[in-house]
């Protein structure tokens, strides 16, 4: 069977390399929220004005996974030094929510040039700032590393596609992946002794058990062969 030769594009697409795109945006966005918040907290703490506000609403919102956490809100209303009166709502920690009652004075720190840009609870800003910027950058190099192992990957199945020695292959087994256990790989063991598998496909596409498959191999054995099914027919 002759099967259409696939680009390095195609086959990172196949290998889902999406995913580590996908964490370096990750780590970036976090980064640059954990950032902006840190850079308002110091500006709101250098030009910052107080005023005497008054607790309007309080409420509890369910968060996370299997809604196990919460969200703690305060909504607030208070008098700028002109005399304009501002609305604000602002998420606060749990202790700082439970020692406020709504009709309460509570105090506003805000900007005199921008008084929407007001808190209750600054510090609030930057709560778990350095745990946030070593987690982005975790995903950052966690996304370049895995995009790099996954890009020198494609690279040498196109070359053993190109160069590899050509062996036949019996599939001897299928390993099933994910909760829904609808996908998978075929396992296969070539002439020579060697085991490779496949890349991940619906369970309806894989090879039955016992099926002959033709696989690309390195002739020194230092690279892992690839299914002619995954990288194209030569």
């Amino acid at each position: 069977m002759n099967y259409k030769k696939r680009s390095m594009a195609d086959y990172l697409m196949l290998q889902q390399s999406w995913v580590y795109a996908i964490l370096i945006v990750a780590g970036l966005g976090l980064a640059a929220i954990k950032m902006s918040s840190y850079s308002t907290f110091s500006r709101v703490s250098v030009e910052g004005v107080e005023a005497v506000g008054l607790v309007t609403n309080k409420s509890e919102q369910r968060s996370g996974r299997d809604n196990k956490g919460k969200t703690y809100r305060l909504s607030y209303s208070f008098e700028t030094a002109d005399g304009s009166y501002i609305q604000g709502i602002q998420s606060v920690t749990e202790a700082f929510f439970d020692a406020q009652a709504v009709d309460g004075e509570i105090a506003v720190l805000y900007l005199p040039s921008d008084p929407q840009t007001n808190f209750v609870e600054p510090s609030k800003l930057t709560k778990g700032f350095w745990v946030a910027v070593f987690a982005s950058i975790g995903l950052i190099l966690g996304g370049i590393a895995g995009g790099f192992f996954a890009v020198s990957r494609a690279r040498e199945c196109i070359s053993l596609r190109e160069t590899g020695e050509v062996r036949t292959a019996t599939v001897t087994s299928h390993e099933i992946e994910g909760q829904k256990k609808e996908k998978g790989h075929m396992v296969w063991r070539d002439e020579s002794g060697d085991e490779g598998r496949s890349l991940v496909s619906p369970l309806e596409k894989l090879l039955p058990v016992g099926a002959s498959i033709t696989v690309f191999a390195d002739r020194q054995g230092h690279l892992k062969s690839v299914w002619e099914g995954d990288i194209g027919s030569r």
